[in-house]
């Protein structure tokens, strides 16, 4: 079995190549070769460990994921993983990955993915709103899939956001970008905007006007009280997106608006069908995405990395 750590993964595949990778697993999503069940949460006061199990056709698998939200004031990621990834035909394992560095990479490609079919090719400005781990791989996936000119990274701890813009500049060089703590500014500023944190209230002003032509990437919400997105942007709304249907119950950034009659349950459409339809979208003057996560992208990427890797000679071979 394969040990695959988190510099194995940074050396091992491209940020482009992850997009391929949750593209096939959006057009595979509803075919009899997948068995997706709803991902496990369990609560252990304001700590949540997620079970993700599922099986593709060529290989199956578990994602085993925690997050602590009090560890930023120790310094520690909120987010801790691994991923067990199995031969499909045999059952044998094939490789322990690095469940930080891989959630990190395939919410990213998500973001990323939505974008590249979402928003208009000429959009200038990226503006995220949070600034911690997640934050930097969206601006890192959806780099790869837009020129923009721009990025403003938005922080309430407009420290927090200047390290982000640090790290991002170093990265990306020839982009030009800004930290705030303003989100209003950022919402307006902004043509495409991410939301990246794990709020329980909405992260910008509900009295934002001039919100036409602005589209939504939202991220960082994962439970049914969490809710990022003010609930009138709703009332707004051309389209709503979401990786899995399962979003209607998991996260408050679906479920809420949902029992307020701000949406109906038609309105909410499954992402896959944007790639399975061939159809080109017509540009709406405001369209959201959600994603909560599944299981089917962590296989997909675990794949990814788990080939790319064994190519490349990359990892530790263990016996169990």
């Amino acid at each position: 079995m394969l040990v695959i750590s988190e510099q194995d993964i940074i050396n091992a595949v491209e940020p482009i190549e992850y997009i391929s990778a949750i593209e096939k697993a959006y057009v595979i999503q509803d075919k009899a070769t997948t068995n997706i069940p709803n991902r496990m949460h369990i609560d252990n006061d304001e700590n949540t460990l997620l079970v993700m199990p599922g099986f593709i056709e060529s290989v199956f698998g578990t994602k085993l994921v925690s997050l602590f939200p009090k560890n930023l004031e120790k310094e520690e990621p909120v987010l801790k993983g691994v991923m067990v990834l199995n031969d499909a035909g045999t059952g044998k394992p094939l490789a322990i990955i690095n469940g930080n560095k891989l959630t990190a990479m395939r919410t990213g490609a998500v973001g990323a993915t939505a974008v590249k079919y979402l928003a208009p090719f000429d959009s200038k400005t990226l503006g995220i709103i949070g600034a911690g781990v997640q934050a930097y791989h969206q601006a890192l996936l959806i780099s790869t899939v837009r020129p923009f000119q721009k990025i403003i990274i938005c922080d309430k701890n407009l420290s927090k956001a200047e390290v982000l813009k640090s790290g991002l500049q170093e990265r990306l060089g020839n982009i030009g970008i800004t930290a705030t703590n303003d989100s209003n500014q950022t919402i307006l500023g902004s043509d495409v905007i991410v939301t990246a944190t794990s709020s329980y209230k909405p992260v910008f002003n509900t009295n934002i006007e001039n919100l036409e032509k602005k589209y939504f990437f939202a991220i960082g919400s994962y439970k049914p009280d969490m809710q990022e997105v003010p609930l009138p942007v709703y009332e707004k709304l051309d389209k709503v997106y979401v990786d899995t249907l399962h979003a209607k119950e998991e996260c408050g950034d679906i479920k809420i608006p949902l029992e307020k009659g701000m949406i109906k349950d038609e309105d909410v459409i499954p992402f896959s069908s944007v790639l399975t339809s061939g159809e080109l979208l017509e540009q709406s003057s405001l369209c959201l995405f959600k994603s909560v996560g599944m299981s089917l992208f962590d296989l997909t990427v675990a794949e990814l990395i788990y080939n790319s890797a064994k190519e490349k000679g990359l990892g530790q071979e263990v016996k169990i």
